[in-house]
């Protein structure tokens, strides 16, 4: 019975998560990916337990070790293992191109010794978000749940959903976004229209704040792009530095969308990060896409943006609707604003728009119904990673939710980052006496009565 015992305990240990936002559980999302998973995975985490846990910084690997544990626990088609490839190192052999590490977790499909199917390395950096200060690098949250649950995700999804990154125009980088997607299940390459086009199996394609003008003929695969499938998407980004690209402005006007010039700025001091008026949470002007952050009560940042306007609403078959602005107190600083520029405080703008959605929806030549998007945003630096690895602003989790709602993904998970800080419980009068009744009455009697049935049952076989 103690064998029995421990194997009960190993997978359904008694501990409860008393830390403010629940940092050693998983989220009710990766709950239901794992009760809907039917395909089996091994997760092998390349080190010793103890010594992965005692990695630096210890506290946010504890923290990890848990989230990692408990996938296991909420599925029977998940296998853990604790490898130390020091001891192993003929292991490495069956995954050739993954150059594997101590402390990497590796995700693969089949059970425990199976070779040959779908895998993907996390590295233990992975697992964490890391910035970089004035005195060198450091964990800023914790983003292991996101990680593993990406992993899973990647390696067991029927498809993955294709995107093009435009280059050959000056276009920004957006590579901890296209990480971000590449995490998710997203294929992503870079596309020079002017030497190549755009592959039929593409379902998003992005221009990263250009500075240079697209030729008429890239617009017109741009726009062979949108007519030729469903669930098609074009993400402009723009950007207060860019200059102005008649042609490429007229192809957005053709979807009631124009990039004005000027940058959008905050009044309303409850809003503004970092001191700057350019840099603001803000409000999001529908409910539709937007609902899930909603319910986590987080915004999204569009810093330093052009202001964007909404030329229609409605025509033929196209419809313009606004996404996400910024507050009634927000107004525009002009691009030729001279310096000492100050604004008029009595006559601001007000619910500047800086991300605008242009929706087509027409029939084919077979009668089938026929979707396509033009998403434009206001500013590329949406996609920065300082926004995108903040646990506090929604830009990550809500990107990834309109692109995949507009590109008609539907196996798409959000996890919230997490702040590891392992601080003295803060515990309340009601707390103190629920906790004391649990352990000092309630469990022992439970042990107590356990004890008593056996010993009864015992006593009259």
């Amino acid at each position: 019975s103690s064998d029995i015992s421990k194997i009960l305990f190993a997978r359904y240990p008694l501990n409860i998560d008393l830390t403010e936002n629940r940092i050693f559980e998983i989220s009710e999302e990766t709950e239901d990916f794992l009760s809907s998973l039917d395909r089996d995975v091994t997760i092998y985490v390349l080190n010793t337990e103890d010594r992965f846990i005692n990695s630096s910084p210890s506290e946010y690997f504890v923290q990890a070790n848990e989230v990692i544990r408990k996938y296991s626990r909420f599925s029977r088609h998940v296998r853990l293992e604790y490898l130390d490839l020091l001891r192993n190192p003929g292991f490495g052999a069956a995954f050739p191109d993954a150059e594997l590490k101590v402390n990497d977790i590796l995700v693969t499909e089949g059970r425990p010794g199976e070779t040959g199917g779908r895998y993907r390395v996390l590295s233990s950096m992975d697992l964490f978000n890391i910035r970089s200060s004035y005195y060198g690098s450091y964990v800023a949250s914790s983003k292991a749940e996101q990680a593993m649950t990406s992993a899973l995700l990647n390696i067991t999804s029927g498809g993955r959903t294709l995107v093009a990154v435009t280059g050959g125009h000056g276009e920004d980088d957006i590579s901890g976004f296209t990480e971000l997607l590449r995490t998710n299940a997203y294929e992503v390459s870079d596309l020079n229209l002017m030497t190549g086009d755009i592959a039929p199996e593409v379902q998003v394609l992005i221009l990263a704040a250009p500075v240079r003008d697209f030729e008429e003929e890239e617009l017109r695969k741009i726009d062979a792009f949108l007519e030729g499938g469903d669930g098609r998407l074009l993400f402009y980004l723009g950007s207060a530095v860019q200059p102005p690209l008649p042609r490429l402005a007229s192809f957005l006007a053709e979807w009631g969308i124009e990039a004005a010039p000027g940058v959008v700025f905050e009044t309303d001091t409850d809003r503004i990060l970092y001191n700057n008026p350019f840099i603001a949470f803000n409000d999001y002007a529908e409910e539709v896409y937007s609902k899930n952050m909603v319910q986590k009560q987080i915004r999204p940042v569009i810093p330093q943006s052009r202001p964007l306007r909404v030329l229609f609403e409605g025509r033929l078959y196209r419809s313009v609707k606004t996404l996400v602005r910024y507050s009634p107190k927000s107004g525009i600083r002009p691009a030729d604003a001279p310096e000492g520029w100050q604004p008029d405080i009595s006559r601001l703008e007000g619910n500047v728009p800086v991300l605008v959605l242009s929706s087509s929806q027409r029939n084919n030549i077979e009668g089938d119904i026929v979707r396509n998007h033009v998403l434009a945003c206001g500013s590329v630096l949406a996609l920065n990673q300082i926004f995108l690895g903040s646990p506090n602003i929604a830009n990550s989790g809500y990107f990834l939710d309109l692109m995949g709602t507009l590109a008609g993904r539907t196996d798409q998970i959000f996890i919230m980052d997490k702040t590891v800080g392992f601080t003295e419980l803060g515990a309340s009068l009601t707390r103190v006496i629920v906790l004391t009744v649990i352990f000092m009455v309630l469990l022992p009697l439970a042990v107590l009565g356990a004890g008593l049935a056996v010993w009864l049952r015992r006593r009259h076989k």
